[in-house]
């Protein structure tokens, strides 16, 4: 965004406030545009940006603040935890949740729809679980980060959770297959919860997002859990 400059004395200085009188009160203006060859654009906003994170929420409603412009949402879905083996190598590790990001203008949006994707639980024998999805709907906009898929007792480990809707998404990483006595690493959630190492017992997933290790009963009572989802709304 551009700003408004005065020069005082020949040296230019940048407004941080800008008042109108009205009928002789003089008001704070929000912000001020100017339409440049039919195109209006922002030079002025008094709005202080502010960043909303969500790490729980089902259908809940985020409210766009008062004087905001734009914002960057990123969405992050939850975690696959990974498998339990009672015997043999270790269980898959579960794959990193899906991520996707927009930036959109809010003129005209007052509030977006957001759901949290939960990771997938650790389990005790068997296949892991699968994480689930996060999305976000208003306006024009439809994101959806899909939670990781399950390591698995074959022993495979999860896939990456995918994307879908109006942003730039990013496939999560997949889990690692279980190996003699050892788990398979967790799966990462692209620039979000880091790849879950399995060295010497279960790690459970780094949020947000990330998959959880595989699990072997040689070292373990439990696979790795998924970790959450995240959602976030940075307003300027």
């Amino acid at each position: 965004m551009a700003s408004i400059n005065v020069n005082v004395s020949g040296t230019y200085h940048a407004l941080k406030s800008v008042y109108v009188n009205l009928s002789g009160t003089w008001t704070p203006v929000k912000q001020v545009w100017v339409n440049v060859s039919g195109t209006w654009k922002q030079v002025f906003s008094s709005f202080s940006p502010v960043t909303h994170t969500y790490t729980t929420g089902t259908g809940a409603t985020e409210t766009v603040p008062s004087g905001a412009s734009n914002v960057v949402i990123t969405v992050w879905g939850g975690g696959g935890s990974g498998a339990f083996k009672a015997s043999g190598s270790g269980g898959g590790g579960g794959g990193g949740g899906g991520y996707t990001t927009q930036s959109i203008s809010v003129s005209g949006i007052s509030t977006f729809t957001y759901t949290v994707g939960t990771g997938g639980a650790s389990v005790t024998t068997g296949n892991g679980a699968s994480g689930t999805a996060s999305t976000v709907s208003g306006g024009t906009v439809s994101l959806t980060a899909n939670g990781g898929g399950p390591g698995l007792t074959t022993p495979a480990g999860g896939a990456g959770g995918t994307t879908s809707g109006t942003g730039t998404g990013t496939t999560g990483s997949a889990g690692t297959a279980g190996a003699a006595s050892t788990g398979g690493n967790g799966g990462a959630s692209p620039n979000g919860g880091a790849t879950a190492v399995y060295s010497g017992g279960l790690e459970d997933g780094n949020a947000p997002g990330g998959g959880g290790t595989g699990g072997n009963a040689a070292n373990d009572t439990r696979s790795g859990a998924g970790a959450a989802g995240q959602i976030s709304f940075a307003y300027t």
